[in-house]
């Protein structure tokens, strides 16, 4: 019994430590610029673009996607931050094929 008290305690702390370290919305558009300036992920085009920001209590979530009525939403950036840290994915880069011939 006191063996799980203390690991009640011990993942009391974590939670508590990833609530007030969790990175807000700024955080992760200062991280998709950053990114875009790199080269790392395409700058959206001149089309319509949505920008979502969630946040789940211990952890957050953005995802930032290019619409447009022939094609749908296209996913450029998502990213994922917990503890002051980030994960971001994006579409596979785009390679060009060999020419044949």
């Amino acid at each position: 019994m006191r063996g799980f008290l203390v690991l009640l305690v011990i993942l009391g702390l974590i939670a508590a430590g990833a609530y007030v370290t969790r990175p807000n919305q700024g955080f992760h558009r200062g991280l998709a610029s950053k990114l875009m300036e790199q080269g790392t992920v395409a700058r959206p085009d001149n089309l319509p673009g949505n920008y979502a920001f969630d946040d789940f209590i211990v952890a957050t979530r953005s995802t930032m996607t290019t619409g447009d009525a022939a094609t749908g939403d296209r996913l450029l950036l998502q990213c994922w931050g917990v503890f002051t840290r980030f994960l971001c994915t994006g579409p596979a880069p785009q390679v060009a094929a060999p020419a044949v011939g």
